[in-house]
């Protein structure tokens, strides 16, 4: 879908950028087709003057319209159907891929489809870019930090590595902090020539852990992650699925550790071994422990 000539878009003054950019923009949704038009919704209306986006959207397997709507109201919006099992890493994978196939743009957007993105996040993200690439170089990935409507906390963004023996054991930044280890996949910009030097998200997941994995695996190949200062938008913190992994029942077990949106175990092996270091067993073992204690508080 091609944007940037939308009459419902906001003009911007004083445009800030130099030169066209393009833009393909990545997101999945399921059976929230209000949330999903307002997030894209919110895209256009923060779209500046010259850029030229493209949307691949992974509907995945919605009962309630969403593709029809999209289709509707955003009619050149590329829609690719899923069967309701992909979850948000595999569906992110299959929008991501098509939009690789389809495009050659200067940037990938990840876009979370129940984020509230505020007027000016891409002119900010894009100018955030610029200044850091000139000061860390190419190889820089901009990730937005979203906040509570209700409460006005930080709820997604970048992540550091809590101080100890684990490399997984993460917090968020601190005010003083802008260059995180990894990020949440909420809204992400990166230069199209990270599917060359570290290709997609990982197929070993399919809901949790593919962003965090992402952005390791970034930092790794020298990539520099920085977090905007000022947010990009509003997003409460998912507690009901924070709830959801507190409660211990026999059934709930099988969800922790066999659903996808748990703590599926192979994925949460791979997971640990791939980025754990020495002590990866420990932090495997770690989490399913914690996760018992919480019961019995």
């Amino acid at each position: 879908m091609t944007i940037a000539d939308s009459t419902e878009r906001n003009p911007r003054q004083g445009d800030p950028l130099e030169q066209a950019v393009t833009l393909s923009v990545v997101l999945t949704a399921h059976n929230r087709r209000e949330l999903t038009l307002s997030a894209l919704r919110a895209l256009r209306a923060a779209m500046p003057e010259r850029v030229k986006a493209s949307i691949f959207l992974t509907d995945d397997g919605s009962t309630d319209g969403t593709a029809d709507a999209v289709r509707a109201e955003f009619p050149d919006a590329q829609i690719i159907v899923g069967d309701g099992n992909l979850y948000w890493n595999q569906g992110m994978l299959t929008a991501w891929k098509a939009a690789a196939a389809a495009t050659q743009p200067d940037f990938f957007l990840w876009l979370n489809d129940d984020l509230a993105m505020n007027e000016t996040a891409l002119a900010d993200m894009l100018a955030c870019h610029a200044q850091a690439k000139a000061h860390h170089g190419e190889k820089v990935i901009i990730v937005g930090k979203t906040v509570s409507p209700s409460s006005g906390a930080d709820t997604y963004g970048g992540f550091n590595v809590k101080e100890g023996l684990s490399r997984l054991h993460f917090r968020r930044l601190r005010s003083d902090e802008t260059i995180a280890k990894t990020m949440n996949g909420n809204l992400v910009l990166l230069p199209a020539r990270v599917q060359n030097d570290l290709g997609l998200l990982s197929e070993n997941y399919r809901h949790t852990f593919g962003d965090i994995d992402y952005g390791l695996r970034a930092t790794e190949a020298g990539y520099t992650i920085v977090q905007m200062g000022k947010p990009v938008g509003f997003q409460e913190y998912n507690e009901a699925q924070k709830r959801k992994l507190s409660k211990l029942t026999v059934a709930n077990w099988r969800f922790i550790l066999l659903h996808p949106k748990g703590v599926p175990w192979r994925e949460w092996l791979y997971f640990c071994r791939r980025h754990g270091g020495p002590i990866w067993p420990l932090n495997f073992a770690v989490r399913y422990a914690k996760l018992i204690a919480a019961n019995f508080r």
